[in-house]
């Protein structure tokens, strides 16, 4: 399982919130759309994340901040 550092973490958050639109707009095939925001955060922090990762990290946030949010 990759570690994921704060600045790791908010590009993902900031890239895919830039970004919401284009998101929306792609359809059922986002591959491609995780991969460059997956080649920022690697040009940015000098690591190897994988389009797939940064995907199952932003539905893990995702998922985290709905349960804690229903529960405060």
């Amino acid at each position: 399982m990759a570690e994921w550092t704060h600045a790791e973490i908010r590009t993902l958050i900031d890239e895919r919130r830039t970004r919401n639109d284009e998101f929306h707009n792609l359809g059922r095939n986002r591959e491609r759309f995780w991969g460059t925001i997956a080649s920022k955060i690697n040009q940015e922090n000098g690591i190897s994340f994988s389009g797939h990762q940064c995907k199952e990290k932003f539905s893990n946030l995702v998922w985290d901040y709905n349960v804690s949010y229903h529960y405060i």
